[in-house]
């Protein structure tokens, strides 16, 4: 199996005892409804249950997101309209459940360009890397003068679901801070300012990440469970803040590698699902499923779909990495946030 997905075949192995776990934290229904009967109990504007196994889900070009699981639902984020695919601030994702690992270089990428990209910035040029189970931050302070540093960080949850870096090591431009810092009653939070919004805080010397606030839409609600590092990446396990009962979802088309939506109305370019039954299935089963959600079309045009006798749409499509031409991205996700 390439390098690059040991982490999350190791998260997956971890998901067949979380499950276990989970039924009795969320109430896992012993019995679905019938597939039809579901579609015509929820036919109005409202959530979609959703579950996707296997999913490398773009962010933007730069910044993916392997999930290895994810159990939830799509709630529209406007009064009496429905999630729509092509425009990602129109849901949320709320998890009750996932297992979603990051390489460093997407977790690089997604400070710099969401977290960090706003003028005044104290943090410029970032790189993120993990040594052992601890994360090792690079980069630019941009004081009176540029000062590289280098902060070394233990990783661990708070009570409410956030991640905490303690730092273990602080150099400012290749000297050892940390002895000095604790001499003169330094704190981190006294060098470093955060805007207010961005998903990082300084608490003293600790930088706290909300992955509901870090990500730019489709935002997702959640909190973090546990942490670790397997494989030079960072694995989380997430669970909901609100747990409720979650009914079972039977997916039409067995795979390893999908998406799949059922419940109220979704829409998607310019169709429109009533009591949506929608199973999106990788062409190839032999690797995790490559999807970016704001080039959805081009993967559409690329695949094809199927329709079921009880009216559900099975729709396969290549990982994006296999398209043969990639033009820019018609949503533009790299500008500076306000």
């Amino acid at each position: 199996m390439p390098k690059l997905y040991k982490s999350v075949a190791v998260a997956l192995s971890l998901v067949t005892a979380w499950d276990a776990a989970l039924a009795a934290q969320a109430r896992v229904s012993a019995q679905p409804l019938p597939r039809a009967l579901a579609r015509a109990a929820e036919t109005g504007i409202g959530p979609i249950e959703s579950e996707m196994r296997n999913v490398d889900f773009h962010v933007d070009d730069r910044v993916i997101l392997k999930i290895a699981y994810l159990r939830g639902t799509l709630r529209g984020t406007r009064p009496n309209e429905a999630p729509w695919f092509d425009d990602p601030t129109s849901f949320d994702i709320a998890i009750d459940s996932a297992v979603v690992a990051i390489t460093p270089a997407s977790l690089t990428a997604l400070l710099n360009t969401y977290v960090f990209n706003y003028a005044g910035a104290d943090i410029k040029k970032l790189q993120v890397k993990f040594e052992g189970s601890e994360l090792v931050q690079t980069g630019v302070l941009d004081k009176a003068i540029n000062v590289p540093f280098r902060i070394r960080s233990q990783i661990s949850v708070t009570p409410d679901g956030r991640l905490r870096l303690h730092p273990t090591s602080v150099k400012v431009a290749g000297v050892g801070m940390r002895r000095l810092m604790d001499a003169f009653g330094i704190e981190l939070d006294n060098l470093v300012k955060v805007k207010a919004g961005r998903g990082v805080t300084i608490e003293k010397d600790d930088f706290i990440l909300s992955p509901e606030l870090v990500l730019p839409p489709p935002h997702i609600k959640s909190r973090v469970k546990s942490v670790q590092v397997v494989n030079g990446e960072l694995v989380q396990t997430l669970i909901s803040r609100s747990p409720r009962t979650v009914p079972r979802l039977l997916p039409a088309h067995k795979a390893k590698n999908y998406m799949f939506y059922q419940g109220r109305v979704l829409r998607f370019g310019k169709l429109t699902m009533h009591g949506t039954d929608l199973q999106i299935v990788d062409a190839d089963q032999k690797d995790p499923f490559d999807f970016y959600l704001t080039r959805l079309n081009d993967q559409l045009v690329a695949g094809s779909s199927r329709n079921l006798t009880d009216y559900g749409l099975v729709t396969t499509m290549p990982d994006f990495a296999d398209l043969a031409t990639k033009s820019a991205p018609a949503t533009a996700t790299a500008k500076p946030r306000k």
